[in-house]
């Protein structure tokens, strides 16, 4: 499978470290603090998400780190539920590891901590862990055959030229997400200035009563348009899946204003199968079972699961106003948890019962004339990215295999590594 000069060795015999985590339940706070733990959740499509994060108070974090403490450019395994995913920190948080994951650390003599993240995510890495993993019920790997994973590789030089290739799409996907970022920072915060602050056009001469605008109401979420319960199509028909509609999860909507692809489809079959259910572009998604208040925006017409309630608005020039303002709803949503549960459990009638304030037409408007062109830059930023991952997954099992020879190319490293 691989060029005559590459070699294969355990994991183990070139790596500096890998450790496993402390398998037992790290004692949580409810408030934000500096130290944060990575759970399974958290490592997905190659990243950690820092959206959701559980945190600690100093103390557990220092124990929880007796062995080995998270840094920047380590790589993160899940080694259960699910098996396999993989998660580069590319940040400098203070992180902890959460159960069912472990830690990679290559030596840097013999393997490069890029190159080896990049055959953690391909085929043939991906199938050793698959091939390893056990249970009746939930699939895992134990952590001694965690360790002896046999890694392929060419001489140091060529695996940090494979490492370049990979790593100048992702340090384009990263810089996308960062400008992606400053324009969401731009429109919230410009909704916060007008809409919690009050401090929109000529508040100066506005009348306001308990603290409110005058002009402004109270209203429900159902006020403003049509509201949707997801429900997944039968797993059982094959023919329902694999089609060109997207299937909107909880997990396609972290770290995303607009969701432009998910893990899976629908066929046509498969989305009339839910005709109560489909949604079109420009609908509200927002998860109200499980991880509760996450927020994200449909870009194409399909269906979402059961967990997420979408909102079409009846006005659209109220989309990006009514996306803040559910988004701001967030610790309400998961206060609605079953008794005794951490879970939230928020129905559609609770969700379209929840209350919010709602300026003027007029002032709604306004925002969304100024803040829109902002969103289309988003768009076009997130299509970018979904493009660079498209061209980025073709290379990588090429190049992790040698059937791609970078060995007599003049590659210059990109900036993340050349820290």
């Amino acid at each position: 499978m691989f060029p005559k000069h590459w070699q294969i060795k355990p994991a183990n015999e070139i790596c500096n470290a890998i450790v496993d985590c402390v398998n037992k339940t790290a004692p949580i706070v409810d408030y934000d603090t500096e130290f944060k733990m990575i759970r399974t959740t958290n490592v997905k499509n190659g990243r950690i998400i820092l959206d959701g994060m559980r945190c600690v108070e100093e103390d557990v974090f220092l124990k929880w780190n007796r062995r080995l403490t998270p840094k920047k450019g380590d790589i993160v395994l899940t080694r259960e539920a699910p098996l396999g995913d993989v998660g580069l920190i590319r940040t400098n948080h203070k992180f902890f590891l959460g159960q069912r994951t472990m830690i990679y650390r290559a030596n840097g003599i013999n393997l490069n901590q890029r190159f080896l993240y990049y055959s953690l995510l391909g085929g043939p890495i991906q199938g050793q862990l698959k091939a390893l993993g056990s249970g009746s019920t939930v699939e895992h790997i134990r952590v001694p055959d965690a360790e002896k994973i046999s890694i392929p590789f060419p001489p140091i030089s060529e695996q940090k030229k494979i490492a370049a290739v990979l790593s100048a799409y992702d340090d384009l996907i990263e810089n996308n997400k960062k400008r992606i970022q400053i324009l969401e920072n731009m429109a919230e915060e410009l909704y916060k200035e007008w809409f919690v602050r009050f401090r929109f056009p000529n508040y100066e001469n506005t009348e306001f009563e308990k603290g409110v605008p005058r002009d402004w109401s109270y209203t429900t979420l159902e006020s403003l348009g049509k509201i949707r319960t997801g429900k997944t199509p039968s797993t059982y028909n094959s023919e329902f899946y694999g089609g060109e509609y997207p299937f909107y999860k909880t997990p396609d909507m972290h770290d995303k204003v607009f969701v432009f692809e998910t893990a899976e489809t629908l066929t046509e079959q498969g989305l009339n199968s839910q005709k109560s259910q489909i949604i079109e572009a420009n609908e509200i998604m927002v998860t109200c079972i499980g991880s509760g208040g996450v927020t994200a925006i449909s870009t194409k017409k399909g269906c979402t699961n059961q967990q997420i309630n979408s909102l079409s608005v009846a006005n659209k020039k109220f989309l990006y106003w009514a996306y803040y303002s559910i988004k701001y709803l967030k610790p309400q949503i998961e206060l609605y948890g079953a008794t005794g549960a951490t879970m939230t459990n928020l129905s559609k009638g609770k969700f379209s019962n929840l209350e919010i304030i709602k300026p003027t037409d007029e002032l709604i408007e306004k925002y969304f004339n100024l803040v829109s062109s902002k969103f289309e830059m988003i768009k076009k930023l997130s299509q970018m990215n979904q493009m660079l991952e498209e061209q980025k997954g073709s290379l990588l099992p090429r190049l992790i295999s040698g059937k791609l020879s970078v060995e007599d190319l003049d590659i210059h490293f990109p900036p993340s590594m050349q820290e």
